[in-house]
Parts: C-alpha cells; sequence; structure tokens
C-alpha cells in the first residue's frame, strides 16, 4: 500500500471503529449535565483521555476532579468533604439512564456505578483535589490529587486494598489535568491525525493486555510519547506517527524519560523502573507481532487483524526487519520485482538450473546465487535476507545491502526457508519479493 491509501484506511477504521460513538457522547454528556447540578459547574472538571479527545471506544468509565479548597501542606483529610458529597449525591443526582446507579465511598474517592443485570456498565469516579500554589503556562490552576489518580479505574479497588493491607498511607501528588487537556486541544486543532495514532496505538495495547495481562505499557505513557512527536512536528501523519512509535519503542521503554507537567522531578513513565527484563522483552514481542503484520499489510487486508494482540520471538539475534532500520514498506503497484536462485550443478559448473523452474526445491550439497530476475523500480538500494526455519541449528535472518551474505548460499539445512529481497527507494520499501527455499 502506498504511504496516502495507509493514511486513508487507518483514518477510516480509527473513526469509524476506534472513537467513541455519537451515542456514547450522548451518554457521557447527559450523565456529566446531571453530576454538574449536584457538585456545582465551577466545582468540578472532567479529566483523562476523554476531555483530551483521546479516549476509544467502548467507553468503561469517567474521571471527574472535584475542587476541595486550598491545599495545606500540613495535611489534608477528605473524610468528611466525600461523606457529604456522596450524601448529596444520593439525595440529588438524577440519573439520566436506564441502567441502574449506586454510588461507594473510599477514603480518596466518591464512586457512582452504572450497572445492568447487577454488572457494571459504565462508571464515574469523583476525586478530591486541593489548588494547589502554582499555575502552569497557560494560567491554570494546578492542583494535588490522591495517588489513585495514576491508575486506571479498573485498578484502584485493589490499590485501596493494597494500602489498607499494608497500612500504608494514600500520599497526595501535584498533578496538572488542565495543561494535559490544554495540549491535546491545541494539537488536535491542528492536526487531527494526533488523536487518531494516540486511539490507534492504544487499541494494539489494549489487544496486547487481553490476551496476556502482565502486559504492562501505560495508555497515558503511550500518549505523551506521541504527543512528543505531533509537537515536535505538527505535520506529522498517522502512518508516520504509527511507524515511528514502534520503531522508537525498544528505546522508549529502556528508561524513564517524560517529566511531570506538574512536578519536574517526576517522571509520568517511572513505572519502567519497575518492569523486569521478562517484561520488557514481552512488549517488544508485541512490537514485532505488529510491525510484522503491518509490513505485510495491503489494502484487502482486515484492520481489526492488526490490531489484534500477540507475539513474536526471534529466533536468532541477528535476525533483523526493515522497521529496525526505521524503514516503511509502502509498496508501488507498478513494479515488476522478482527474486529467483540460480541452482549449481553439482559438478561446480554454473549451468544448473532456476528456484522456480523445480518448485522452489533444491537437494543438499549445492550452492545457490541469489539474484533479481526482474527489477523496474530503479531503486539505488535492494537489502535481501536469508530466513533458514526456526528449527534450524542456524535461523539466521540478517539483512545485507545488495545481495545475501554468502554469496553462493548453500543448500545445507534441511527444511523450508525463504530468502527476501526489499527495493529501497526514497527511504522506504517500494518493492519486495520472497522466495521459498526447500531443502531436500
Amino acid at each position: 500500500m502506498k504511504r496516502t491509501e495507509f493514511n486513508t484506511k487507518f483514518r477510516q477504521h480509527t473513526r469509524e471503529k476506534l472513537s467513541p460513538t455519537q451515542r456514547e457522547k450522548d451518554f457521557v454528556s447527559a450523565l456529566y449535565a446531571e453530576l454538574q447540578k449536584v457538585l456545582g459547574v465551577n466545582n468540578c472538571i472532567q479529566i483523562g483521555s476523554y476531555p483530551r479527545f483521546t479516549a476509544h471506544t467502548p467507553l468503561h468509565d469517567l474521571d471527574v476532579l472535584y475542587f476541595a479548597g486550598q491545599y495545606d501542606p500540613r495535611g489534608v483529610n477528605p473524610t468528611n468533604i466525600l461523606s457529604d458529597l456522596k450524601k448529596a449525591i444520593d439525595r440529588d443526582f438524577v440519573n439520566p439512564t436506564s441502567y441502574n446507579v449506586s454510588s461507594s465511598l473510599q477514603t480518596h474517592s466518591v464512586t457512582m456505578s452504572f450497572a445492568s443485570s447487577g454488572q457494571e456498565v459504565f462508571a464515574i469516579d469523583i476525586v478530591p483535589a486541593y489548588i494547589s500554589e502554582t499555575k502552569n503556562e497557560f494560567g491554570d490552576d494546578t492542583y494535588w490529587v490522591p495517588e489513585i489518580m495514576t491508575v486506571g479505574h479498573s485498578k484502584r479497588k485493589s490499590m485501596y486494598e493494597q494500602h489498607l493491607r499494608d497500612h500504608m498511607a494514600i500520599e497526595w501528588i501535584k498533578s496538572d489535568p488542565r495543561g494535559y487537556i490544554k495540549v491535546a486541544q491545541e494539537l488536535n486543532s491542528q492536526n487531527d491525525d494526533f488523536r487518531k495514532a494516540v486511539k490507534f496505538v492504544k487499541a494494539w495495547k489494549h489487544g496486547c493486555k487481553k490476551i496476556d495481562d502482565t502486559f504492562k505499557l501505560k495508555s497515558f505513557h503511550v500518549e505523551q510519547i506521541i504527543t512528543q512527536y505531533f509537537q515536535q512536528d505538527s505535520s506529522l501523519d498517522l502512518i508516520g506517527a504509527i511507524f515511528k512509535f514502534f520503531c522508537d519503542l525498544e528505546s522508549i521503554i529502556s528508561q524513564p524519560q517524560i517529566r511531570d507537567r506538574a512536578n519536574s522531578t517526576k517522571y509520568i513513565d517511572d513505572y519502567l523502573n519497575e518492569l523486569n527484563p521478562e517484561q520488557k522483552r514481552k512488549i517488544l514481542e508485541a512490537r514485532d507481532f505488529f510491525m510484522n503484520k503491518l509490513e505485510r499489510h495491503t489494502e484487502a487486508s482486515p484492520m481489526p487483524i492488526l490490531l489484534v494482540g500477540g507475539f513474536y520471538e526471534r529466533k536468532s539475534d541477528s535476525e533483523q526487519f526493515l522497521y529496525d532500520l526505521s524503514i516503511p514498506t509502502f509498496i508501488e503497484d507498478q513494479y515488476d520485482f522478482v527474486v529467483d536462485g540460480k541452482v549449481e550443478k553439482k559438478d561446480g559448473f554454473r549451468g544448473g538450473y532456476w528456484l522456480s523452474e523445480n518448485q522452489d526445491k533444491a537437494p543438499t550439497g549445492l550452492k545457490i546465487y541469489f539474484q533479481l530476475r526482474k527489477d523496474n523500480t530503479g531503486a539505488p538500494l535492494c537489502k535481501w535476507k536469508v530466513k533458514n526455519h526456526d528449527n534450524c541449528e542456524q535461523p539466521r535472518g540478517e539483512l545485507n545491502d545488495h545481495r545475501t551474505r554468502n554469496h553462493p548460499e548453500s543448500t545445507a539445512y534441511k527444511g523450508e526457508h525463504y530468502v527476501e529481497c526489499y527495493a529501497i527507494k526514497n527511504g522506504a520499501c517500494v518493492a519486495r519479493h520472497k522466495r521459498s527455499v526447500i531443502i531436500h
């Protein structure tokens, strides 16, 4: 697919399949409007991915900050405020939905649960926030909030339980939700591929999490990486942002790098320090699984397949892919590009046969000279890859310029292998062809 075709297809899928539906938006608007009547229009704000326009469907929860007054450095105790807040919600909130609503009180939040047949379908977490002594660069207040805001709704119950079990106090941290919202809104106004890129990568992340709950990459971290990309280049397109994220992923998870807007001594990605090598390896295997599918993606390929999580384990340290070299794949249909291999006769004379003339088969103990039999690309560089069977003694998979690493290659290992060539033009792969090599 050409770059323009990628962008058209990915934009459409993100808009139609990943973005909140109008029904969901109306649902959230109705709930928040009724909640504002209880809390006071000027006493609360929505926070999180929804007001940043980076939430994806289906929507499960909404975070709301309730302004509890000025922060007191001697300490804060929101118990009475939250207790009164729960009473007001139970008394005055008018449920605009057909779901059953209930509220529960925790030490640092009030949760409203909307359920059908006993199953929660949506939740609102109302968290107290105390106005800090500083403002952000936009002139907006920053706040002190309980640390439970650093985890998603589904994890907060277990966090409360852990703190209670370990007799640990919930800490208060400085936060700048208005700043994050303002930055996202500005980027969206300049280039709405920003929010589409965030939604797409988040959907991939959730696909991985769905099949492996130990997958540790965080959505807010993903969003802030892509935020930086569009801050650096406001003209970046959707496929460019997605491709860059996955190419950078090994560096992204190597160490904390993104400073917290409200506290420059902390990093929003400091959770990376808690990941062990196996957890980081799992993230990179998920990257490889996605990128291998992306390189083969065509106009006819179903989009949902790309976002089904999975993991690819490289069988050799030498195996490489074009994306390791930050080379995207944008195939041009007009090119005629064919790889073949000339199999040398046993007597050593090069008068043998082409693999394509013998069902891509060759016996052991011979040599094969791989070359392009057709090439009208005009590409200044071709990269070659030899990949032996995964269970082979030498799986290989390295990339080499202009020809295969060994010229000729030997038919040393039985099994089904392959040789692939990529035409590189203007920094992208514009044509490729794979030749199976069956050694018997």
